[in-house]
């Protein structure tokens, strides 16, 4: 089951229409056709008794499994509320749109392991179902009677899922939307005036007095019964939801027409919505939309073309997928932003473009690994803190699913097998072979193209062989052990498009030396060269902070790091949004490793090695330690170094050369020397034919995340993340690897990646995001407002808008000693500020009103671009609480790259903390740029 937040690929313009057009004409048949019982809402029963058996809505006995106990409970599905229900001490439920994973078979394995089931068989009748509540991931474990008990089961849960995630994805959107809505919240019987106001609290609109409720109440129920029968439910829920910002707009477009024609129509979706659409696109859309309405009404036959497009389907317009907020910029011969075009017969890549669009790529996937920036986590087994967080297989699961496209493998020895481990810290363990087996289920579900394994490994020859033969066994063909197609040595990387469904390691080639320069290949044979001396076999230690860290921040000697780190002080380089400072957390861990580590070494010492598998702190023997004075590493590692054979960093200068398969990373702090220096522009020629990898410091243990678009902006390709902590910095890699059909693979801008882009790099333009914050639809209470199923309490959230644009750093891409504040043009108050690239505004507060709040206010916020890389600017939009703290959780989210935001009239489907949209709530805003 896909995750709820990833997006389906891009729709043509003639599929959007057609889709459209098919919901609403078969909604409308569908409504016309229906019993004149209108006590229970005929919409949705025939598709709900499709998907979930009645034996599964009225409840069926599964055994409950956890750590403490295991229990036999009633659990049953309830389409209409879209649940999953069971009856523990009280009644707990899931929404179906939770759901993140349903875990069988083998996927399943190391639940059962780790629960140590009795019987054999359990693996048939056993689910596992990974779900986000109040944003936390959890897990369910349940095991049925039967195995076709079990089968059924899990069929009903993705039929219902599939049903919720359309929903959720847009593709229900206008009318089926409203549907849903009106599903969601029918109690089934009737609603009485009591009722109807238990329900206007529950979904916080206490704006309207006990009389204006009356009066919605009256006007819903024609025939002035004490209860509202579900059509009645359906006027007042029509009426409750009415947009009068939507009214208001309609009526000052027809201001000078008198009437909403196609005409009209037009003049919006050029001037203000700016398309690129024909007369004939647009004159089909019209269709669609005001045949709708007159399909509806008895007395115009369907076959008459429409002519006024009523206020109603203008709406329903305006939050359909037919006018996206987000639509990619695309890069590349390939563009198709409304229409798939042909390929041009000049290319020589026809066929296989046309190939990436079947996968729902919309980016040209033909050019060099070198030209992408590339989805990647940071040590993506740990799903916590970086010293005593837990190792588990869930990590790479979520970000796979995801569409991360290289993920990191901390490989420390083990006895027998190597381990997977955050090394010299309290994280927990994993054995390599467990982890491989989830990478290679998991390595394309999201996305076919290649899977990167950034792999630290900290053992001796003899476990090296053993992680190349579990690898080898695992992965089999998809391993690339030699150039794809037995090619000689390579001039250039290879292309996604090549790549597909392969899986490539990157590790360090200790025997490219800083004397033998680094011309080596990616097979080079132990003993060429002068090999300088390492602890492990991915040392990477840079010389501006070397210490005793290696590649990715690790410590090779953790208190000694830890403590050094502890008492310096730390200074911010990046923009807002860095973690506290963590001197105490440092000074107690580094205490309890040190405690750890004695009694780990007088272990050792007193069993023998067989006796206990033992700790990741404690070496293998003495075959992995004899000649320590010169790295060891097997052939067989090094044969499967190809095209990503990790080298150290010695600088970009006519004296280094690298191969073409030669990629080196960078720590953070490096890195923001870089930006801040002319060396940028050397990192950004470098990286238009070489992978570079960024990886946070070592100090951030929390595992908070710097904001990746700064190291984008150098053309750095690979910039790692940590997954598991949903900040500022996750929320746009996040947005980022949303285009290109979420796949994990982006096309740099064109200054990043072609030759010859010296000029382009030097021009700075200045520029204003102008955004008109209209209104908001449905919004969440904060949970500590509310009870478990959102109460009836009656709550006080004044909701208000902020908006912030993040632009990259680019004081590295300025001539010396020129300021930011130079050449500004416009007011004073819309003047950049010097060295500032987030820009922060906010509305006032909406007293008392989630459900239908309204600002209908403009902000205007300036930001400055290099090299037109306006991609690399994202936006985010958050409505917060007013009076909330600054770091407790916003209502609602959305992040998108400024070029991805559509201008005009847009609905923002907004998203919870873990960036899963909502199903309901949107923000309705008008968007443009303004140059300076």
């Amino acid at each position: 089951m896909s995750p709820a937040t990833e997006s389906p690929p891009p729709l043509s313009k003639t599929r959007r229409i057609g889709a459209s057009i098919r919901r609403r004409f078969g909604r409308i048949r569908h409504t016309k056709s229906s019993s004149s019982d209108s006590s229970t809402p005929r919409s949705s029963i025939s598709s709900s008794d499709d998907a979930v058996p009645k034996e599964l809505q009225d409840g069926i006995y599964l055994t409950k499994i956890s750590t403490k106990k295991q229990r036999k409970l009633l659990f049953r599905l309830d389409p209409e509320s879209g649940q999953l229900i069971w009856e523990s001490k009280v009644k707990k439920y899931i929404p179906i749109v939770g759901v993140r994973d349903l875990r069988t078979g083998l996927e399943a394995k190391n639940y059962r392991e780790q629960f140590q089931p009795p019987n054999e068989d359990y693996e048939d009748r056993w689910l596992t179902i990974i779900y986000i509540i109040n944003s936390d991931y959890k897990a369910m474990h349940l095991l049925a009677p039967t195995k076709e008990l079990m089968e059924m089961w899990i069929a009903a849960l993705r039929r219902l899922y599939v049903r919720e995630a359309e929903l959720m994805s847009g593709l229900g959107q206008g009318e089926l939307l409203d549907a849903a809505w009106e599903r969601h919240y029918w109690n089934g019987r009737g609603f009485t005036f009591q009722d109807v106001e238990r329900l206007c609290r529950k979904l916080s609109i206490n704006h309207a007095g006990d009389g204006e409720l009356r009066r919605l109440f009256e006007a819903s129920n024609p025939r002035r019964h004490d209860c509202l029968d579900y059509e009645d439910f359906r006027r007042f829920v029509k009426i409750l939801k009415a947009r009068p910002d939507i009214d208001r707009l309609y009526k000052k477009l027809i201001r000078k027409h008198g009437r909403f024609d196609f005409d009209v129509f037009q003049n919006f979706m050029r001037d203000a919505q700016r398309s690129t659409l024909g007369t004939a696109d647009l004159q089909a859309l019209f269709n669609a939309y005001a045949s709708c309405a007159a399909a509806c009404s008895p007395s115009t036959p369907s076959t008459t073309p429409p002519v006024i497009m009523p206020l109603e389907s203008f709406a329903s317009f305006l939050v359909s997928i037919d006018n996206p907020a987000f639509l990619d910029c695309e890069e590349g011969p390939h563009k198709h932003h409304h229409t798939h075009h042909s390929p041009s017969p000049k290319s020589i890549h026809v066929e296989a473009a046309i190939n990436e669009r079947k996968l729902g790529a919309g980016h040209d996937m033909t050019r060099p690994l070198s030209e992408y920036f590339i989805s990647s986590s940071h040590n993506t087994y740990l799903v916590g803190h970086q010293l005593v967080g837990e190792s588990t297989v869930e990590g790479y699961v979520r970000a796979l699913q995801a569409g991360c496209r290289c993920v990191e493998l901390d490989i420390h020895p083990g006895n027998p097998t190597p381990l997977i481990t955050h090394g010299k810290t309290l994280t927990s363990k994993i054995e390599l072979r467990k982890v491989c087996e989830i990478i290679d289920r998991y390595a394309f579900s999201a996305s076919p193209y290649p899977l990167i394994i950034s792999a630290e490994i900290h053992c001796g020859p003899a476990q090296q062989d053993m992680v190349v033969e579990i690898m080898k066994d695992v992965f089999g063909e998809k391993l690339v052990q030699a150039p794809v197609g037995g090619r000689p040595p390579i001039d250039e990387l290879p292309s996604p498009h090549d790549l597909r469904g392969m899986i490539l390691v990157k590790a360090k080639n200790l025997y490219v030396s800083r004397d033998a320069g680094v011309v080596g290949g990616a097979n080079e044979a132990p003993g060429t060269g002068d090999a300088p001396s390492y602890t492990s076999a991915d040392s990477t230690a840079e010389e501006s902070e070397r210490g005793s860290r290696t590649e990715d921040g690790k410590s090779s000697s953790a208190p000694s790091m830890l403590l050094q780190a502890a008492a310096i002080p730390r200074i911010h380089t990046t923009p807002p949004a860095e973690p506290k400072r963590e001197q105490p957390l440092l000074q107690k861990a580094s205490a309890a490793i040190q405690r750890v580590r004695s009694r780990s070494r007088a272990h050792s010492n007193s069993q023998s090695s067989e006796s206990s598998p033992p700790s990741a702190f404690v070496p293998l023997g003495p075959r992995a330690n004899s000649d320590s004075a010169k790295p060891k590493m097997s052939f067989a590692l090094l044969a499967l170094l190809v095209y990503t054979v990790g080298v150290k960093y010695r600088g970009i200068n006519k004296k280094e050369v690298y191969a073409p398969q030669h990629m080196f990373s960078l720590s953070e702090n490096t890195a923001n020397k870089m930006l801040r220096s002319g060396a940028v522009l050397d990192v950004i020629k470098h990286s238009r034919t070489h992978l570079v990898r960024l990886y946070p410091k070592g100090t951030r243990l929390k595992s908070s995340n710097y904001l990746p678009h700064n190291y984008w902006s150098a053309g750095a390709q690979l910039v790692a993340i940590n997954w598991q902590t949903l900040d500022l910095g996750y929320m746009m890699n996040h947005a980022m690897f949303q285009r290109n059909g979420g796949l994990g693979y982006v096309l740099k801008p064109r200054a990043l990646r072609l030759p010859n882009q010296k000029d382009l790099l030097a021009q700075r333009t200045e520029h204003v995001f102008e955004v008109g914050i209209i209104s908001a639809q449905q919004l969440l209470p904060p949970r500590d407002c509310v009870g478990p199923d959102r109460g009836t309490a009656a709550l006080t959230v004044d909701p208000y808008v902020e908006v912030s644009v993040h632009a990259p750093d680019w004081t590295g891409f300025l001539p010396p000693h020129a300021g930011w504040g130079a050449g500004a043009v416009g007011p004073p108050a819309l003047a950049v500020p010097p060295l500032s690239p987030a820009v922060t505004y906010r509305t006032s507060a909406v007293k008392n009103n989630v459900f239908n709040p309204v600002w209908e206010e403009k902000l205007r916020i300036p930001f400055s671009v290099v090299g037109d890389m306006t991609e690399l600017v994202f936006v985010r939009f958050a409505v917060r609480q007013d009076g909330s703290k600054d770091d407790d959780e916003p209502l609602a989210v959305y992040c998108a790259p400024l070029a991805c935001l559509q201008h005009g009239y847009r609905h923002l489907r907004l998203h919870d903390t873990q960036l899963s949209p909502y199903m309901f709530s949107t923000l309705f805003v008008k968007i443009a740029v303004r140059d300076l």
